[in-house]
Order: C-alpha cells, then sequence, then structure tokens
C-alpha cells in the first residue's frame, strides 16, 4: 500500500513509477494525504492509466493535518495532467480503513492518514515504511514537520517502522541524463520527465533528490543500506515543531537509514522508472 502527498515535490510520482518497475512489489491500492486530496488521488488515477497499468483502489484520504499545521501548497499539482475531473478514483472504503487493514505499507507523505490507522486497536500494519525525520541535521524534514503531531502518534503507536531521512536522501540525485532517458522511453516515461523539469522550473534547480524512490528501493533492496535499530521521538512544540530525535537501543521497534550504496540505489531507481516507462 501506498500512501503519498503526489504532486507538490515530483519524487511522490517517481516513487509511484519506481513502485510499478519493481518486480517484486504489487502495489495492492493507493491513498493520497495532505491537501486536495482529491486532486491528489486523480493524479495517481491519471498516472498508472499513462502508465498502462490497473491499481485499485484509490482512495483520496485526510486533507487536514492532526496538528492544525496550514498545509504547503507548491501551486503547481496537476498542472501537466489536463481535465483531471475526468479520471475515475474511488470512494470505498475510506482511505484510513484501508490503511488500517494493510499489513505492510509505504507512507511518503505527512503522516495524518496513518496517525488515523494505527489508532485502530485492531489494524493490520506490521510493516511501516516512510521517507521522513532528519536523524543527523538540525533542522525538521517537510513530511515530519507537516504535521507533527500525527508524526508523534505513529511512532508512539508501537508499530514496527523503517525511515530513511533527510540525511540520507540527499545523497542521490535525479540529473538531466535521466530526465532524457524517461522523455525517450514512452507515454509515461514522457509524462515523468516533464514533470521533473516542471520541479525545477519551480524549486531554481537542475537536478532533485530522489527521497520517495529511496525508500521503495529500501524495501526492495534492504542489503543496500545500512540500519540502526531504536526509538524514534517527535518534538511537537518549540521553535522546530517535528524535529526527529533517535536514540539507538536493540530492543527498539524503530529504524533508520544510517547509509546507503548510493550509487546502487541510484541505479535502481533510475532502472525501475526506465521499466515502468518502457511499458507504457
Amino acid at each position: 500500500m501506498l500512501d503519498t502527498d503526489i504532486g507538490s515535490d515530483v519524487d511522490d510520482l517517481l516513487a509511484l513509477a519506481t513502485i510499478l518497475g519493481s518486480p517484486s512489489l504489487t502495489l495492492r491500492g493507493v491513498t493520497t494525504v495532505y491537501g486536495d486530496t482529491t486532486l491528489r488521488a486523480r493524479m495517481v488515477a491519471r498516472a498508472c492509466r499513462v502508465a498502462g497499468v490497473s491499481v485499485r483502489p484509490i482512495l483520496a484520504g485526510l486533507g487536514q493535518t492532526r496538528s492544525g499545521r496550514e498545509v504547503w501548497w507548491a501551486g503547481h499539482e496537476g498542472q501537466l495532467m489536463p481535465e483531471l475531473e475526468s479520471e475515475t478514483i474511488d470512494t470505498e472504503p475510506s482511505a484510513v480503513e484501508l490503511l488500517s487493514g494493510s499489513p505492510t505499507v509505504a507512507a511518503v507523505g505527512p503522516l495524518t492518514n496513518i496517525a488515523a490507522a494505527v489508532r485502530d486497536p485492531a489494524h493490520a500494519i506490521t510493516e511501516l515504511f516512510i521517507m521522513g525525520g532528519n536523524f543527523q541535521g538540525d533542522s525538521a524534514e517537510h513530511n515530519i514537520r507537516s504535521d507533527p503531531d500525527a508524526a508523534a502518534d505513529v511512532f508512539a503507536s508501537g508499530v514496527p517502522t523503517t525511515a530513511v531521512g533527510l540525511d540520507q536522501t540527499t545523497r542521490v540525485r535525479v540529473d538531466h541524463a535521466v530526465a532524457s532517458e524517461l522523455e525517450s522511453s514512452g507515454a509515461f516515461g514522457k509524462l515523468l520527465a516533464a514533470e521533473i523539469r516542471q520541479y525545477w522550473d519551480f524549486s531554481g534547480e537542475t537536478s532533485n533528490v530522489p527521497h520517495d524512490p529511496i525508500a521503495i528501493v529500501m524495501i526492495t533492496d534492504p542489503q543496500l543500506f545500512r540500519f540502526d535499530t531504536g526509538w524514534v521521538e517527535i518534538s511537537t512544540t518549540g521553535a522546530d515543531p517535528g524535529f526527529t530525535t533517535f536514540t539507538s537501543d536493540a530492543n527498539g521497534r524503530h529504524r533508520i537509514v544510517s547509509d546507503l550504496d548510493v550509487g546502487r540505489v541510484s541505479e535502481l531507481i533510475t532502472t525501475r522508472m526506465l521499466a515502468a516507462a518502457r511499458r507504457s
């Protein structure tokens, strides 16, 4: 199961492509979170249709944050996907119900939906993989900062959680060579390349960090990562809500990535996005 805030940073779309190009993964559904989740869900539906795959259900989840923090909106969400209102998304079950019944969840956005799902004492989540946190830096990471109360609830829930943080994801880049190769690899590849370049225009950069695809590779190829076991705590007050603190403990329920094979992870992300693109 994928829980995503697709549409703002391009990395959520690239994570979806990485999943679709991973032969060991089966995507059982997608839920969206944070802001206009209906628009985000329709973006997922369009991306899957262009990729030539059927993924159901696609569900719009919670738009408002548990912490009451204002939603950050880039403004370009869905602009390269005309007539999104024509895309069909599902209404049942609710996004929270679907997530609570899913054993393995990849969460690559704010954790609002996940916090609601783990509040159900009968939830079935046994493995949670997230892109979130900053375990070596001095500032909060976007996904955690966007809804720190939700993140605190998730990490306090006892669900076994593996996180790759900003301190590790920023070691990998998607550049012009990757965008050009995608662009020449079918309709889905053209969409990916266009979305990448749109994000570069927005950010003023000429490459981007595939934060969320790294979380997907963390699931499929854990041998490329070094994990430390312990406990993650989230600051919900103070000057920087969402700041993450990790305490090492062999009996902990949390794992964080402390190192990764940059070259091999980057290669796998590119290879799997291209595989998804060429199938389209």
